[in-house]
């Protein structure tokens, strides 16, 4: 099992989502424009607020936000949903950040899919995920050479 929770739960939520087959009737998990800017919305001001990636509280329909991409201590001082724009996905928006610890200005965009929870993703996740890939995580000994011997000895040639 992945040792992010949150990202398991992505993962397996589209998963679900895609294996139900690519059909006219996948739109029916695509918000509308007006839906998915207020989910956008939402995800932005948990963050501004201080609220980590996750579930966003007090929200319904559930807005449920995967960015793994902030710095940790990084906080949102400022932002503004620049509109809609193309994407990998149907809905698309691009979002002016103003972050601060450290500062920076950055122009991303996420993507909104699923109607109920609705999945607010930085669009780098989504692209991850749509291709299965993941952050690698450094082990302890991943500098270890023995590590990656099936013997665990380096040496032995095995």
């Amino acid at each position: 099992m992945c040792s992010r929770p949150i990202t398991f739960i992505a993962t397996l939520a589209l998963s679900l989502f895609w294996l139900t087959g690519c059909s006219e009737s996948d739109t029916k998990f695509v918000p509308d424009s007006e839906t998915a800017l207020a989910a956008v919305t939402a995800a932005m001001n948990a963050w501004k607020n201080g609220v980590a990636p996750g579930p966003v509280p007090h929200t319904a329909p559930l807005v449920h936000l995967t960015d793994s991409h902030r710095q940790p201590g990084q906080a949102l001082s400022e932002f503004e949903v620049l509109g809609e724009v193309p994407g990998n996905a149907d809905r698309c928006f691009a979002v002016r950040l103003k972050l601060s610890s450290p500062e920076a200005e950055e122009r991303v965009r996420y993507v909104v899919v699923g109607i109920d929870p609705l999945w607010v993703f930085r669009h780098e996740d989504y692209d991850m995920l749509m291709h299965w890939e993941h952050p690698m995580e450094k082990t302890a000994d991943a500098d270890d050479p023995a590590a990656d011997s099936p013997s665990g000895d380096a040496k032995s040639g095995n």
